[in-house]
Formats: C-alpha cells, structure tokens, sequence
C-alpha cells in the first residue's frame, strides 16, 4: 500500500593536561580531525546533507491530500474530461468555478508512486457540476514535481458516481477505487453497484486495468 520522509559530537573535550604529571610529547599531540581515535572509534565528522540523495524527483516529500486544495487542475498539457476546453484551472481552496461549470475537490484521496520515480504523487477525487442535475466525478493524478502537485492524467467516472474511496499500491503504480455506480440500462438517478476499478497511468489519462461489481443498496 499507498495513498504517502544530526550527528551528536562525540569528540570528548578530555581534562586538562596541565592537572596531570606530564604525558610523553607523541601522545600530548591531539589527533587531527576526522582521525580515530585511541579507543577504536572515528571522532565526529559533519552529517551528510539529507537533501543530496540521489534520484532527483524523488527526493521531493511526499505529496500531502492537503495541497491539493490549491494545486493546478487543467493546463495545455492536461486536459480534465467534463471541464471547459483551452481553460486553465486551479484549484482555490478546493473549488473552481468559470463559464458555467463548479469542480469541487472530494475527501476521497490517496498518496504513492503513480508515475514511476520515487517521489509520491498524490490521486485525488473530483466532482464537476455543469448547471443542470448531472453531477460528474472523476479522479486526477497529480505528478510530484519536487514537491509541487502537477497535473499529470485524469479518467472521468461518470454521471453521479461517488467515489467511496482511493488506495495506492506504489510497488504496481496502480490506484484502487471503490466508487458507487449502476448497471448500463438502469437510470442515472440510481446506484446499485459498488465498484472496485484499479487504474494506472498512462498520461495524460488515466487507465481501468479492470474492475469488478457488487450489489449495492443505498
């Protein structure tokens, strides 16, 4: 599973040697620095940075469910299904609304690799609403570029489908999700099934590997 990052000086300032009776002048010198010391242990030595690791994206934090709330959405690069076309959009404390159309950021998210270098990205929920009863949810992938949310795929899911909930298997690079739907002839204004898709990315979308249905009553 997803869905989510000092060295102590040991050198011994010792006692004065002006209380003691003198020492031979070989063993008077003190050691250099970094050298070992007489009882077998290496004197302290500078930490190394934490932030020079190798991998370079991936020595970014994981991303947080949080700054999705006023991450990007929509950019030239990635287009969202059911959002205006050729519009940038971004979030502003989970909401964005223009030409008509609201998208509202669920609670619905998980944290881990989707995208294939160490740093975890972040795979979230979303519920667009055009003006009449159709509210459509969908799921974006937002790529961890060294540590700022990018847009990076997104899938819709349909009309009123909520989504229940989001798990990242980093190991596959693949996301759970349990959402509510209907079988293909029955109504929109009904669930009746509980889904269970599992989905990669592929940018810009994001890919049902497949899924299976259980019956669901409200």
């Amino acid at each position: 599973m997803s869905a989510a990052v000092g060295c102590k000086d040991t050198a011994s300032g010792g006692e004065s040697s002006a209380s003691k009776s003198p020492k031979p002048a070989a063993s008077s010198k003190k050691p250099d620095s970094g050298s070992v010391k007489d009882d077998g242990k290496e004197s302290a030595k500078e930490s190394p940075d934490s932030s020079k690791k190798p991998g370079g994206k991936g020595s970014a934090g994981a991303l947080t469910c949080d700054q999705l709330r006023n991450a990007e959405l929509q950019n030239s690069s990635m287009r969202l299904p059911d959002a205006p076309e050729g519009t940038v959009v971004a979030f502003t404390d989970g909401r964005w609304e223009g030409d008509g159309v609201v998208i509202e950021l669920q609670p619905q998210c998980g944290i881990g690799d989707m995208t294939g270098d160490p740093a975890a990205d972040a795979v979230a929920a979303i519920k667009v609403t055009t003006g009449g009863t159709g509210k459509f949810y969908g799921l974006v992938t937002w790529r961890n570029d060294a540590g700022t949310p990018v847009p990076a795929a997104a899938v819709s899911l349909g009309d009123r489908t909520p989504v229940v909930s989001i798990d990242i298997s980093a190991p596959e690079r693949q996301a759970t999700v349990v959402y509510l739907t209907r079988g293909d002839s029955e109504p929109t204004a009904v669930v009746t099934l509980r889904r269970t898709a599992v989905y990669r990315v592929t940018e810009p979308a994001m890919v049902e590997l497949h899924h299976s249905d259980a019956p669901y009553t409200p």
